[in-house]
């Protein structure tokens, strides 16, 4: 059982790094469903094993030359601190609350991430945005607490923070969608690196599943970058909302026969 248990999760880890890698997320909202749901793993181990593979998604999306061109580094830097400290906050806050608060929260984060996807963008890109510099006040107060939400719902749903990144960069910064996915790449590791070392400190970080669902992000996630140049952004955003609104019912059902013993 445990040998088929660590190839279905390496399997798993591959899938939700090839997504992590198109869409610049960190790949936990496929792995923790994925963990919890199938294979029946507890959702603080989930979390923080979520979050490791984050970190090597990040990594293996940052090696690539083609997602490194497209990755704007010092946007990334600037907002790290802010995803950095929310990420250490959210971590501490997952480990001390119940699991069934944990699985609600994260079904909504579902939901939302599925809605910002298919949603209808007004106007259309710009081939690149101003430099931060140029950018006002307002846009940049805004943009870290976008920051500091990102990395609070890293550490406390296991998530790279990628759902809200990437949507943030798209729509307050008007970032081209490309762009807004591979500098999430980079944040994304440097925020889940924070969140999974609390875990860690805590005891939460299990050889089994970490390990065999790490490995299995990585290769996923050289497969992704390989893969972005040939497949549309359209047919992965719709792709990949269906997918998560059936977690996200999968995860809500499962809460309401908890609830209501049904």
């Amino acid at each position: 059982m445990q040998a088929s248990l660590i190839v279905a999760l390496f399997a798993g880890g591959i899938a939700a790094g090839i997504v992590a890698a198109l869409l610049g997320v960190g790949g936990g909202i496929l792995m923790v469903p994925l963990m919890t749901l199938v294979f029946g793993v507890p959702i603080h181990n989930a979390l923080g094993a979520s979050l490791v593979a984050a970190v090597a998604t990040s990594d293996a999306a940052a090696l690539w030359p083609g997602k490194r061109r497209l990755m704007e580094v010092g946007l990334a830097w600037r907002l790290a601190l802010a995803t950095t400290f929310g990420g250490t906050i959210g971590a501490t806050v997952a480990l001390a609350s119940k699991p069934e608060v944990l699985q609600l929260l994260f079904a909504l984060a579902l939901l939302y991430t599925a809605y910002q996807l298919v949603a209808p963008r007004r106007g259309t890109e710009v081939v690149r945005d101003v430099e931060w510099a140029s950018i006002g006040r307002l846009r940049k107060v805004a943009m870290w607490l976008i920051g500091l939400f990102a990395g609070a719902s890293s550490g406390l749903l296991g998530i790279g923070g990628g759902i809200i990144i990437v949507p943030a960069l798209y729509l307050v910064l008007h970032k081209p969608f490309k762009t807004a996915t591979a500098t999430s790449n980079l944040l994304v590791g440097i925020t889940a690196l924070t969140g999974a070392f609390t875990y860690w400190s805590r005891g939460a970080l299990l050889p089994v599943p970490t390990l065999p669902i790490t490995a299995g992000a990585f290769v996923g996630a050289v497969i992704g970058s390989i893969l972005d140049r040939r497949i549309s952004s359209a047919v992965l955003r719709w792709g990949m909302a269906g997918l998560l609104a059936y977690s996200a019912v999968q995860m809500g059902s499962g809460l309401v026969r908890q609830w209501f013993g049904g």
